[in-house]
């Protein structure tokens, strides 16, 4: 009995160094794996900002007059552009005129205006004439191409002064926050939004994109840029400029199969990503559709499912 718990003991220690060696031989699998599979595609961006104060009668006013003054500033500038195009023509045809009189010196001795033969003086007038004439024509022209450039600005401050103008007749509240470049093509306005003030974290609360400045902002080489929130019902507390986060969403796609940006592959102009089989990986083709910052939607070429490598190494 007891030679025979002997080997037991020796047979249950042999099977514990086995199992330990084939446990420290094997290797162990550090592949970071991604499981496809059909979900809802959907992105947001989270920003701070700052909770609008309702505008005053003087601010409206100052508001109202920057716009006018735009709109002003751009009819002044289409018609100096008028005004230097009819100059330009002018020039243009004393050139073609003074180019006429130098064709005729050249064919006739006799000055038509004197019924004598030219002098040496009058000829060295009309050829200098000409000088001054192509000379005056280059700076018309170079007038009516500013006068276009000005057009475009004068354009451009209008747009600013009429988003301006907007916002601060806008009767319901706004938020204000600043959201970086790459963000900015995925947003328009009317995309949804939530908002949460740091004063009521428990409270969430739903918004839209009002609106989005067109000028970004540059601040130690970031590029932001201003957009507006409505909030659809402000609760009894909150006070002007008080902060709050909003989430602002870019993407929502239903049924749609998304894999991590990390995984995708580009290849000899071709999209792909790795499938894993157990120890096998290979190298699968893959056509994208929506894209966004962390996940991107595979249209075609693999299905739910599917095992591949959210990390792999090319």
């Amino acid at each position: 009995m007891k030679k025979r718990k002997i080997y037991l003991i020796g047979f249950v220690f042999i099977a514990l160094i086995l199992v330990l060696r084939f446990t420290v031989l094997q290797k162990r699998d550090t592949r970071l794996l991604y499981t496809v599979k059909d979900n809802t595609f959907v992105e947001t961006v989270k920003v701070s900002g700052t909770y609008n104060k309702t505008a005053s009668d003087t601010q409206k006013a100052v508001s109202y007059a920057a716009y006018q003054n735009a709109v002003s500033a751009l009819a002044t500038a289409r018609q100096n552009k008028q005004s230097a195009d009819a100059a330009m023509w002018a020039k243009r045809q004393t050139v073609l005129n003074t180019e006429n009189g130098i064709n005729y010196k050249n064919d006739n001795t006799t000055n038509p205006a004197t019924k004598e033969d030219y002098t040496e003086l009058e000829k060295e007038s009309i050829d200098s004439a000409l000088t001054q004439a192509e000379k005056d024509f280059r700076a018309a022209e170079l007038k009516y191409k500013e006068a276009d450039i000005a057009i475009s600005a004068a354009a451009a401050q209008v747009n600013v002064a009429k988003i301006d103008y907007n916002d601060t007749f806008l009767n319901e509240p706004l938020l204000t926050v600043n959201v970086n470049e790459i963000y900015v093509p995925k947003i328009s306005v009317g995309q949804p939004a939530t908002v949460v003030f740091d004063a009521m974290k428990d409270t969430t609360l739903t918004g839209r994109v009002e609106s989005i400045d067109p000028v970004g902002t540059i601040t130690a080489g970031v590029v932001t840029f201003e957009v507006k929130i409505a909030i659809d019902d402000i609760p009894t507390g909150i006070r002007p400029n008080m902060t709050a986060v909003a989430t602002i969403e870019l993407i929502n796609k239903e049924n749609t199969i998304t894999v991590p940006r990390s995984a995708i592959i580009d290849k000899d102009d071709k999209t792909f990503v790795k499938t894993v089989d157990g120890k096998n990986e290979t190298l699968t083709e893959v056509q994208l559709g929506e894209k966004g910052y962390v996940n991107v939607e595979i249209v075609s070429g693999l299905n739910t499912g599917a095992v591949i490598l959210a990390q792999p190494n090319i």
